[in-house]
């Protein structure tokens, strides 16, 4: 049995260079490279590299492992990835609660990819099937969210959600 450090950097090369969309088809590629392991330990692996279920740029839902997640081999970046969240619809804020509406499958992946934002500004999240409700800190200003979430979401959401953010500080 192979060991976790050097199965990791397998599992990162497989979904960076692979359409993976779901454990199982990972799991048979892992076996193809000699790793043969249980999908509680496949899903513990994708969990630890920080790997998510995200749209790529043709809208097939795949597994995904951004910047920070390569094992902490990069710092983290906050730069915007345009295609990386197409699936947003838009985003709302009232009070200390910002709503993002996604297509259908993908709110799930975009509250990990905020959770992983680390950012003091948001609380936490919780997901349904197509909505992400985020909470924001205490004495945190909207202008200061908008600036957090034009760092994810796609130009076109954040500029038609432009007014409800900067009209409130």
């Amino acid at each position: 049995m192979k060991i976790r450090k050097t199965r990791l950097p397998e599992i990162i090369d497989i979904i960076s260079h692979q359409t993976i969309r779901s454990q199982e088809e990972l799991s048979k590629q892992l076996a193809v490279r000699g790793y043969i392991i249980t999908q509680a330990t496949l899903s513990r692996d994708l969990k630890l590299i920080k790997a998510t279920k995200m749209p790529d740029e043709n809208g097939v839902c795949r597994y995904m492992v951004g910047p920070a997640s390569t094992m902490r081999s990069q710092s983290k970046s906050h730069s915007r990835h345009p295609s990386a969240h197409s699936a947003v619809l838009s985003v709302a804020i009232t009070g200390n609660l910002v709503v993002v509406k996604t297509r259908n499958g993908y709110a799930s992946g975009l509250a990990y990819e905020i959770d992983m934002l680390e950012s003091p500004l948001i609380i936490g999240t919780i997901s349904g099937a197509d909505t992400v409700f985020a909470a924001v800190a205490e004495g945190v200003t909207h202008s200061q969210v908008f600036d957090l979430l034009s760092t994810l979401l796609p130009e076109s959401v954040m500029d038609a959600a432009r007014a409800l953010f900067l009209s409130h500080d």
